[in-house]
């Protein structure tokens, strides 16, 4: 039996570029989309630190994949050198980032159950100390798993149909979820 594909699962193949384009989802954090492309078929990217060493940007990859800004903005030309790999726009590029003038929570993964039961891939609005829940669904984000309480971590999203940890389906987590 072929196994189910993912709308996240879509990438445009070209024999004339090196890597396999993948095309961004609406919302999508940096992270989501470097794991994405990462791991999207014919990449064969296997860590945050060799990317940065195609791009030639140092440890700013494995810092975007953790969503650690720490109050440092990417550079331009590290941006730019991410385009050119990836195919997509520098502008499309700068939404997956914390806008300008925002901070964004490190160390926690925020998500939103019902969107991830929807399409699990990680929101950047989720991250911004500003956002308080998700717009979509009127219902307040979650730093962790409600059953075994271990903290997301974006890669985990990706495809995901629950906590990679216990099992705990996105559709009960969002029967949780409180409004707001």
């Amino acid at each position: 039996m072929p196994e189910k594909q993912s709308f996240l699962d879509i990438y445009l193949f070209d024999p004339n570029q090196p890597y396999t384009h993948v095309p961004p989802l609406e919302g999508e954090s940096i992270a989501s989309f470097l794991y994405r492309f990462r791991r999207a078929k014919g990449n064969r990217i296997s860590s945050a630190r060799q990317l940065g060493e195609i791009l030639e940007v140092g440890t700013a990859i494995k810092r975007w994949e953790d969503l650690l800004f720490g109050g440092r903005k990417p550079k331009q030309k590290q941006v730019e050198a991410l385009s050119n790999v990836t195919r997509v726009e520098v502008d499309r590029l700068w939404q997956m980032f914390p806008p300008e003038g925002e901070r964004s929570q490190p160390n926690t993964i925020r998500i939103c159950a019902a969107c991830c039961l929807e399409s699990p891939y990680h929101r950047i609005a989720w991250q911004l100390y500003s956002t308080a829940g998700c717009e979509r669904h009127r219902l307040r984000l979650l730093p962790r798993c409600w059953a075994c309480e271990k903290k997301f971590a974006v890669k985990e999203l990706l495809n995901a149909t629950g906590c990679k940890h216990c099992g705990m389906p996105f559709k009960t987590m969002m029967k949780k979820q409180k409004a707001y």
